[in-house]
C-alpha cells in the first residue's frame, strides 16, 4: 500500500531566507516558520506553544520566497517531511527533521508593514500591471501568471 507524507502549515518567518547553490546551478532555500499554539488547561488557564519549523523549497518556489519573504511574514506552506541524518562538525550523528515544500503562499506582512508593496506571487496580474486580489481572478490563473 502506498503512504501518505502531507504536512501543511501556517506561521511566520523567523528570518530571512537564505539561498545557497548546488553543484548543478540549481540552488536551495532553508528559512524557519513559527508556528504558534492557543489553548486553555483543565483550570481554564490559557497556555500558548511556539513550534519551530526548517522549510526547504527548490528552485523556483525557492526563488520566490527569497525574493519576496522577509523576517515576520505570514506563509503558508504545504510539502513533505522529510528527516535526514549528518555528521556535524565535531563528528557528531546529528537527525534534522524539514518541510519539503511544494506549495508556498505568501499571506502578507508581520512586523514590516511600512515597507514598500511587494507582489504576491500566484495572484495574477491586473492590465495596470497590479495585482488582482480577487479570489475569482486567482482560480482562473493560468499557468504562465504563476512565478512558481
Amino acid at each position: 500500500m502506498l503512504g501518505l507524507n502531507n504536512v501543511q502549515i501556517i506561521g511566520n518567518l523567523g528570518g530571512t531566507p537564505e539561498m545557497k547553490y548546488l553543484n548543478n546551478s540549481d540552488h536551495v532555500v532553508n528559512f524557519s516558520v513559527a508556528v504558534n499554539e492557543r489553548w486553555k488547561n483543565r483550570n481554564g488557564e490559557s497556555q500558548e506553544r511556539t513550534t519551530w519549523l526548517r522549510i526547504v523549497a527548490f528552485n523556483g518556489i525557492g526563488s520566490a520566497c527569497a525574493e519576496h519573504l522577509k523576517k515576520g511574514d505570514g506563509v503558508y506552506v504545504e510539502g513533505r517531511l522529510q528527516i535526514r541524518e549528518y555528521e556535524d562538525k565535531e563528528h557528531i550523528e546529528r537527525t534534522s527533521v524539514e518541510v519539503v515544500a511544494s506549495k508556498v503562499r505568501f499571506l502578507g506582512r508581520g512586523n514590516n508593514a511600512g515597507d514598500e508593496q511587494r507582489p504576491v506571487p500566484g495572484q495574477p496580474r491586473t492590465r495596470a500591471g497590479q495585482r488582482s486580489t480577487s479570489p475569482a481572478d486567482v482560480d482562473q490563473a493560468g499557468p504562465d501568471e504563476v512565478p512558481f
